[in-house]
């Protein structure tokens, strides 16, 4: 693990920016954040090395597909085995072990009701060595939908917020207060893709920040249709540019989820009023006896034990809460090659344990 001193002020405005823009050029940034071109690039390169990534993901909403956040419950020796099955699922975006080793966390993205048998209904239930399994559907997501953490770090002023922003969009810069609550919105209308658009949200996957020649010859197309074929995807809302970089390196090693059980006449109020504090990652509504899921990330334990006393506590809504610590993030944003000679399709098979 690198240490988190050398990670200071400009290398958190940069992470600001780049979960703005992903794809943002470094002479664009560096005027905003006061220094020159070269040190931008100067420093991307120093974090790269230090786990640093751009990738791009598609959005499950946009798309019309299905997001589910499974809870499964294994035996303590079978824990790492299927957390790193899971995350060579090309359809899974995080993979945790928490609990003592015992539960994992699995985000999964399904894209009819067929796949949402095969996944929960045989290949999971299937699966030795899983004791149980929970499968939350999510309903509506808060915040983390791109993930947006970096920003609320507060390394760049409003002003240089705004400035940083992709032309054409309008997001708010993270308010200390909690914000007021806004209109319910329509259900916007699913995105088509091509086999094209998938090509290349999966040179995009691989490193958001590749050049048009880059993507280009990745997916087989003239520069020209790479470049079109992008700005529809980001301006409809189907390719988020998301950045992942470990916390720890940033001085914050204490995560967990949330589950909380919240009056459900109050999930509007209460889910922006979580994705208002700088603490969580993700805030989302989901089915199940917990209707609302929080990933939440603290320097430590104590930070944790008063954001749940004096912030999630204090909201009279919630009506219990049950904190999972994670132990260890299998799968965050970025795919996962496969380095086992186990299909990336499915989950380890039973050998007669």
């Amino acid at each position: 693990m690198a240490d988190t001193s050398t990670v200071d002020r400009l290398d958190r405005q940069l992470l600001h920016a780049l979960q703005l823009d992903g794809r943002a050029q470094f002479r664009r940034i560096a005027p905003v954040v006061g220094v020159s071109e070269h040190t931008i690039a100067r420093r991307y390169r120093r974090m790269r090395t230090a786990g640093l990534r751009v990738v791009g993901e598609p959005d499950p909403e946009r798309l019309g597909y299905t997001r589910w956040l499974l809870r499964l419950r294994c035996a303590p020796d079978a824990a790492t085995t299927i957390a790193d099955a899971l995350a060579l699922r090309p359809n899974t975006g995080y993979v945790s072990i928490a609990s003592g080793g015992t539960e994992l966390h699995c985000a999964i993205n399904t894209t009819s009701a067929e796949e949402d048998e095969d996944v929960l209904l045989r290949t999971l239930p299937r699966t030795p060595r899983i004791v149980a399994f929970d499968a939350h559907c999510f309903l509506r997501t808060f915040c983390g939908n791109p993930p947006h953490w970096y920003t609320k770090l507060g390394a760049l002023t409003p002003e240089q917020h705004q400035a940083l922003l992709p032309p054409g969009t309008d997001e708010p810069f993270p308010a200390a207060d909690p914000p007021s609550l806004t209109a319910l919105g329509a259900a916007q209308e699913t995105v088509t893709l091509d086999d094209a658009d998938h090509g290349l949200l999966g040179a995009l996957a691989k490193d958001a920040r590749a050049t048009l020649p880059e993507l280009s010859t990745a997916v087989g197309l003239s520069a020209s249709s790479v470049h079109r074929r992008l700005d529809r995807l980001r301006e409809t809302g189907a390719i988020r540019i998301c950045v992942d970089f470990p916390p720890a390196q940033l001085g914050y090693r204490k995560q967990a989820v949330l589950w909380l059980r919240v009056a459900p006449g109050a999930l509007q109020t209460v889910g922006e009023t979580l994705s208002a504090h700088p603490q969580t990652d993700l805030v989302a509504a989901t089915s199940g006896p917990s209707n609302l899921v929080a990933t939440v990330i603290c320097r430590n334990a104590t930070e944790l034990y008063l954001y749940l006393n004096h912030y999630v506590g204090a909201l009279p809504e919630v009506q219990a809460v049950e904190t999972t610590p994670i132990i260890r993030e299998v799968k965050r944003l970025t795919p996962r090659v496969p380095t086992r000679q186990a299909p990336a399709t499915h989950l380890p098979r039973n050998r007669g344990r």
